[in-house]
């Protein structure tokens, strides 16, 4: 969120108070008999306005100073931090369906003991649709020994992947052992099923349960990430717990990828390089060799409501033509 000036906010407020003003004496001059009450009404929406204008200031504020103690709790563990970037070439679904997405409060911990990538992160989806959405979410990416299938672990709830839109094609979805399948819905692409359970054990999948619940979950090239609510990793306490579940999920998330190796690929597999300064596309374009390319990346589509709204909208301008030409063009050349 951009900072917002006192130079800059003054001259506003002034504006919006002159404005007011002015309203209530036209009011009041030209309709002389009107009740005060009424008279009164440019006052108080003046007084709303003003009020969202310092609300959004205290915001403003109070982001600036959370995001100064997040980086230097970040820089005192040795993480880099940026406030922000745009146009980075990970490889998360939500990163790659998005258009204009910016990742904000950025987390690099990638040099450390416990490697991972934090931050918040927004985009607009459905750019092809008659309806976009916004999105905003936080996110953990945790790099991994090997590449590994494109896996999505979609949570019942209302997560981050069905905020913006995104649905995987129904045909690749995978039942989970256990009673697993009441928590997440497990996606992998066709001819990789046996894959997606090597890797996604019972123990595994309750290590996820207890420190992912309410989040969606993606195995993509040699990362994994985890998709969640916005403002997640926005003050330096969070750090603490990011810290103590990256370093027990990737424990056992390693032991199950380490010796990972793609049958179907032609390339040999290679180790992640989790240390590289930048993750650009051209880079993760050529890791994606590692996997064969049917199990590189599932198939993704837009959600039901987002084709509903997309069909109905469709649907409405086409009636509305045809309402046009049968009542006003067609008449009229007769």
């Amino acid at each position: 969120m951009p900072a917002i000036s006192r130079a800059s906010l003054v001259p506003a407020l002034l504006a919006i108070i002159a404005l007011t003003a002015l309203a209530v004496v036209f009011a009041v001059g030209v309709f002389p008999g009107v009740q005060r009450a009424v008279a009164l009404v440019p006052a108080g929406f003046a007084v709303i306005m003003i009020a969202v204008v310092i609300g959004s200031v205290v915001m403003v504020r109070r982001h600036a100073v959370s995001r100064s103690a997040l980086a230097l709790e970040a820089i005192s563990r040795g993480f880099a931090f940026t406030p922000e970037l745009r146009g980075w070439g990970l490889p998360g679904i939500l990163f790659r369906a998005g258009q204009k997405v910016v990742v904000t409060d950025l987390i690099d911990a990638r040099a450390t003991a416990t490697p991972f990538i934090a931050g918040g992160m927004s985009g607009i989806y459905g750019a092809d649709e008659s309806v976009q959405r916004p999105l905003q979410a936080s996110f953990v990416a945790i790099p991994l020994e090997r590449s590994v299938p494109n896996i999505v672990l979609l949570s019942k709830g209302l997560g981050a992947m069905r905020i913006a839109g995104i649905a995987v094609n129904p045909a690749q979805r995978l039942s989970l052992e256990g009673d697993f399948d009441s928590t997440f819905t497990l996606y992998c692409p066709t001819g990789y099923e046996r894959d997606a359970l090597e890797i996604f054990t019972p123990d595994l999948m309750q290590l996820l349960i207890e420190t992912t619940e309410g989040c969606d979950v993606e195995l993509v090239d040699d990362w994994m990430f985890v998709y969640s609510r916005a403002g997640r990793y926005t003050v330096p306490r969070a750090l603490d717990g990011l810290v103590a579940v990256t370093e027990r999920v990737q424990s056992k998330l390693r032991r199950q990828t380490a010796g990972y190796r793609d049958e179907r690929s032609s390339l040999p597999a290679r180790d992640a390089t989790s240390g590289v300064r930048t993750v650009s596309p051209d880079e993760h374009a050529a890791r994606v060799g590692r996997v064969a390319e049917k199990g590189s990346r599932v198939k993704t589509r837009a959600s039901l409501p987002q084709r509903l709204v997309t069909i109905a909208s469709s649907a409405f301008v086409a009636g509305a033509i045809i309402w046009y030409l049968v009542t006003e063009i067609l008449p009229n050349s007769l």
